[in-house]
């Protein structure tokens, strides 16, 4: 049995790699993430290259900080996995963004033990905003950091050395 984790970019279905794109096509099965109360976005930006027809299985998420309620999820989510890869034998868990920044379905993959992962990178959104500013994130020798926003940085001073700074879950900040 395999999983591909795709990620589908930053919103815009104009984004989406031409591996994402043939897997979306080609695979029998897709996965999608669904949190109680919100739209299915990673679906939605993949929508529009999926088959008519083509299976959709929603998998619950939750993201809030209940970790108790987080692993029913990722419990119920890796056996509607497991039970669809045993009659299909290989899908596809669509991704918001990039399937390795802040990737919700490496919390399942301790769950999914047996399943052969192939992660299809996706464009992430810091690529799409400097994209959309028409500006570099970093030229010649300058660094940039990835930062997450849930929390202050560690060493704020340390962050000068830095040409771009890009936060992540800022809207949650303190």
């Amino acid at each position: 049995m395999r999983l591909y984790l795709i990620g589908v970019g930053p919103g815009d279905p104009e984004l989406l790699t031409l591996k994402a794109v043939r897997l979306l096509r080609e695979l029998p099965v897709l996965f999608y993430p669904l949190e109680e109360g919100r739209e299915p976005l990673a679906l939605n930006i993949a929508r529009p290259h999926i088959p008519q027809g083509k299976p959709l299985l929603p998998v619950p998420l939750f993201t809030g900080g209940d970790r108790e309620r987080a692993e029913v999820a990722r419990r119920e989510a890796a056996r509607r996995i497991r039970e669809a890869l045993a009659w299909y034998r290989e899908g596809g868990y669509l991704v918001l963004g990039d399937s390795l920044l802040y990737a919700s379905p490496f919390h399942l993959l301790p769950l999914l033990e047996g399943i052969r992962v192939e992660v299809v990178p996706g464009i992430s959104a810091h690529q799409l905003a400097a994209a959309r500013l028409s500006r570099p994130l970093a030229m010649g020798e300058e660094g940039f950091a990835v930062l997450s926003g849930l929390k202050p940085p560690e060493d704020p001073e340390g962050l000068a050395r830095f040409r771009t700074l890009l936060f992540y879950k800022a809207k949650r900040a303190k």
